[in-house]
């Protein structure tokens, strides 16, 4: 029996086995298991391609583009600083929100019987 659909993208956003939440569903940094040690669950079949990346790239737009914005106008630093810290800030945010964001799109796909191959 599968979960609720948020409890699902609760479990997948902590990247824990969407099915169970006790079996990690990472071998590596972005390569998901084969199978969930613990339950069992089949989750290396699912792709989730693009989605994730989008997903990070919109909550780090929603994060970033005010602080610097913000920044620039109590502040007002030089420009050449202003860039440096959004590459840097947002290099460092884009390598930690990612997994999680893809750990989110493996539970709900996962959950809604999803494999990332469907034809439109």
């Amino acid at each position: 029996m599968r979960p609720p659909l948020w409890r699902a993208l609760w479990r997948g956003l902590r990247k824990r086995c969407p099915g169970c939440g006790a079996g990690r569903i990472y071998k590596r940094y972005l390569k998901p298991v084969s199978a969930c040690a613990n339950c069992g669950a089949a989750l290396g079949h699912i792709r989730t391609d693009d989605f994730a990346p989008w997903l990070t790239i919109l909550i780090l737009g929603h994060i970033l583009v005010p602080l610097l914005g913000t920044i620039d106008y109590f502040f007002t630093p030089p420009l050449w600083l202003i860039l440096l810290s959004a590459v840097a800030l947002g290099a460092i945010l884009a390598l930690a929100v990612l997994p999680h964001a893809k750990g989110l799109c493996l539970g709900m796909m996962w959950v809604l019987g999803l494999r990332g191959d469907e034809q439109h």
